[in-house]
């Protein structure tokens, strides 16, 4: 595997990790967050006032892919990635008990418990804008972009949501929101029928390891409901929505 020599080749790995975290399948989401949480030498990158971490490891490779990554995983040793990215970013990887903190708390955002690991070192990269896909988030999540997309990809998760909403309308007869009862053929007719948002419930700080999205994971929910679910932290519930909706 051949090394980085860039910024840019370093920037590109780093859009991988985030897309293996959001879009890529369970075991290669797992894989991604194992790294994270046990890397002794991360990449701190900051956009608009938002942290995220990278592993050097996976960083210190060539258009790295996971599958690369883990035929060579004998060969890979951190040393020699950690030497170029310093050469990259033009700095030595620092304890900092700044993002130390932030570190962990990007962790348990993500559902997992950093290794107890005391001597993490950090570089400090700040990217001028974000990627392509964070971009077009409407930042309804505190959390950040990452939590935001691993969300919405559930909620895109096209089998199960189709059969969520198909056992709502098996006990119900009709698919309406869970909170204001809202329902859109009524209000709109054809154009409306069988359309609702399916909202995920569990949020990934609080699932365990190797969590499989089931459809009890789900609650229907209009736009509007949908949004104020996601308004706060601890997100609300269905009940706690039913008791506030005036």
């Amino acid at each position: 595997m051949k090394l980085i020599s860039n910024r840019t080749q370093l920037v590109a790995n780093i859009e991988t990790v985030e897309n293996y975290l959001t879009d890529g399948d369970l075991s290669e989401k797992n894989i991604l967050l194992n790294l994270i949480r046990k890397g002794k030498c991360l990449v701190a990158y900051k956009v608009d006032k938002e942290y995220r971490f990278a592993p050097s490891r996976f960083l210190g490779y060539i258009n790295n892919q996971l599958n690369k990554h883990q035929k060579s995983h004998k060969e890979i040793d951190g040393r020699e990635t950690n030497v170029l990215i310093s050469r990259v970013l033009k700095e030595q990887p620092l304890i900092d008990e700044k993002l130390e903190s932030k570190y962990i708390k990007y962790c348990i955002c993500l559902g997992v418990q950093p290794s107890a690991y005391s001597n993490r070192r950090y570089w400090f990269l700040e990217l001028e804008e974000d990627f392509s896909d964070n971009r077009e988030l409407d930042g309804q999540f505190p959390e950040g972009k990452i939590v935001e997309r691993i969300h919405k990809s559930r909620e895109r998760n096209s089998k199960v949501v189709s059969l969520a909403k198909k056992n709502f309308k098996l006990k119900y007869g009709k698919l309406f929101c869970e909170v204001c009862k809202f329902d859109f053929e009524k209000e709109y007719g054809k154009v409306g029928s069988d359309f609702i948002e399916a909202h995920h419930t569990i949020p990934l700080s609080e699932m365990r390891e190797n969590h499989l999205t089931s459809v009890n994971d789900f609650a229907m929910l209009c736009a509007n409901c949908h949004r104020m679910a996601h308004k706060t932290r601890p997100w609300l519930t269905i009940e706690k929505l039913n008791s506030l909706l005036k």
